[in-house]
C-alpha cells in the first residue's frame, strides 16, 4: 500500500489515530474523519509526512459524509480504502442504561458503518476495485455481560459485513472485518467506563494498526473474511 487515498473514521484518538498515523507513514494520503476538529488537528500535527488530511465528519450525518466523499474525489483523487473504525462503548446494566446512550451506540457503531460504506460504493463500483475494513469487536462474536447494546451494535457490523462482502466480491471490492478484544484506548475511562481488568495487559492501538496495514498489503485474490484477536488475559 502506497500512494493510496484512504478514509479512516473515528480517527481523532485511540485506534483510529494509530491507523491514520501508520498508513500515512507508509506513503498514503489519509483522510482522518472525526467529530472533533481540535483532536484531528493534534493527530495531523503528529504526522511528519503531512499525509493526514483532517476532516470534521460525523458518521451519523449523511449530508456530511456525502460532502466529504465528493470533496476527496474531486480535489484529491479516487478513494481506494475505507476503514470503518468510529465507535463508542459503555458498560452498564441494560435496564439502567439511558436510552440515548443505546441509540448513540447503534447510530455510530452500526449505522455510521453502513452509511459510510453505502455512500462510498457508488464511487468504488465503477472502478471495480477497493477495500473496506470494518472494526467490529469480540463483542460482535459473543455476548458479554454489561454490554448488551454494544454487543447488538457490533453483531450488526459483523452480519452487515458478511452479507455485503458477498455482493461486492464480483465487483473487485474486498471487505474484511476485525474483531479485537480490549485495546488500550480512551474508550476505557476509569471514572465513566472502567475496564474490568488490567489495562496494562491489553492490546495497544499500534498492534491493530499494523494488522490493518498487513491486510491492505495482501493481494486482492485473497480475502480475509474475519479476524478475531484479544489479549492473553482474555479468552472468548
Amino acid at each position: 500500500m502506497k500512494d493510496q487515498k484512504i478514509v479512516v473514521t473515528g480517527a481523532s484518538r485511540g485506534l483510529g489515530a494509530a491507523i491514520a498515523l501508520r498508513l500515512a507513514s507508509s506513503g498514503n494520503q489519509v483522510f482522518a474523519w472525526a467529530r472533533s476538529q481540535g483532536q484531528l488537528a493534534e493527530i495531523a500535527a503528529q504526522d511528519p509526512t503531512g499525509h493526514i488530511v483532517p476532516m470534521q465528519v460525523d458518521v451519523t450525518a449523511v449530508e456530511q459524509i456525502e460532502a466529504a466523499y465528493q470533496t476527496i474525489e474531486q480535489e484529491h483523487g479516487p478513494i481506494s480504502v475505507l476503514i470503518n473504525n468510529a465507535a463508542v462503548v459503555q458498560r452498564d446494566h441494560f435496564w439502567k442504561q439511558p436510552l440515548e446512550v443505546m441509540d448513540q451506540m447503534i447510530d455510530i457503531n452500526l449505522n455510521g458503518t453502513m452509511y459510510s460504506t453505502r455512500l462510498l460504493l457508488p464511487y468504488m463500483l465503477p472502478r471495480q476495485s477497493g477495500r473496506i475494513i470494518n472494526v467490529s469487536s469480540v463483542a460482535g462474536t459473543r455476548g458479554i455481560e454489561l454490554q448488551a447494546a454494544y454487543c447488538a451494535s457490533k453483531h450488526g457490523v459483523v452480519g452487515f459485513a458478511d452479507a455485503l462482502a458477498q455482493e461486492l466480491l464480483p465487483h473487485g471490492i474486498v471487505m474484511s472485518t476485525i474483531c479485537p478484544g480490549a485495546i488500550d484506548t480512551p474508550l476505557w475511562n476509569e471514572q465513566t467506563n472502567p475496564y474490568p481488568g488490567d489495562l496494562a495487559n491489553v492490546m495497544q492501538p499500534e498492534e491493530l494498526a499494523e494488522l490493518i496495514e498487513f491486510l491492505l498489503n495482501q493481494p486482492a485474490r485473497t480475502m480475509y473474511k474475519r479476524l478475531v484477536m484479544f489479549p492473553t488475559n482474555e479468552w472468548h
